[in-house]
């Protein structure tokens, strides 16, 4: 119970032990101890006032921030989403080179035909084996960074929420404290 709180009993006892006035809805109090009790409370209001600020300020305070690390955590996220794409544009990049790349071998294979009949069959050969063993490179490259990629935003996912979460916790730990703060105050 506050010093207000009991101040306002102490006028509300006063007021009980007011003396009826006779033919009237009257009452006689003692004045002066009213006017000391106002004088009191008064005195004790702003102080109580400060406190009760000084906590919502407090609790404010740890919310914005609370939003700032949020923001910021959503932030990197989005940066961290951008690269992962940007990525993915790689390993597009790269099958395509892999498919120009038979493209060209395969139009070389058809000029040696026309140049040379007989050397056709086995250049033909080298450039068609050339060209699998670059599509499967590529293909073996393409798997292998479509799996970092995966790998890296599992990761990238995984402290994101773990981030959170004690980010959250943090939050919920401070408003407890203020909880437990205003329940020892009252």
């Amino acid at each position: 119970m506050t010093n207000t709180d009991i101040l306002l009993e102490d006028l509300e006892d006063v007021l009980d032990d007011a003396t009826a006035l006779p033919l009237s809805k009257k009452s006689a109090v003692d004045v002066d101890k009213i006017k000391t009790i106002i004088e009191d409370i008064r005195l004790n209001t702003p102080q109580e006032t400060k406190q009760a600020k000084a906590i919502v300020d407090s609790r404010n305070t740890i919310l914005e921030e609370a939003k700032k690390e949020a923001a910021e955590i959503i932030k990197k996220a989005q940066a961290e989403a951008r690269d992962m794409v940007a990525r993915d544009e790689i390993t597009k990049a790269a099958q395509k080179e892999a498919a120009d790349i038979m493209a060209n071998a395969n139009e070389q294979g058809r000029q040696f035909i026309q140049d040379a009949q007989n050397q056709a069959s086995e250049i033909l050969g080298n450039a068609t084996t050339q060209a699998n063993e670059m599509v499967t490179s590529a293909q073996n490259k393409s798997r292998e960074m479509l799996s970092a990629v995966n790998n890296y935003a599992d990761d990238t996912l995984l402290s994101i929420d773990d981030a959170l979460y004690k980010s959250l916790q943090d939050v919920r730990r401070i408003r407890q404290g203020i909880s437990n703060a205003q329940n020892k105050h009252s």
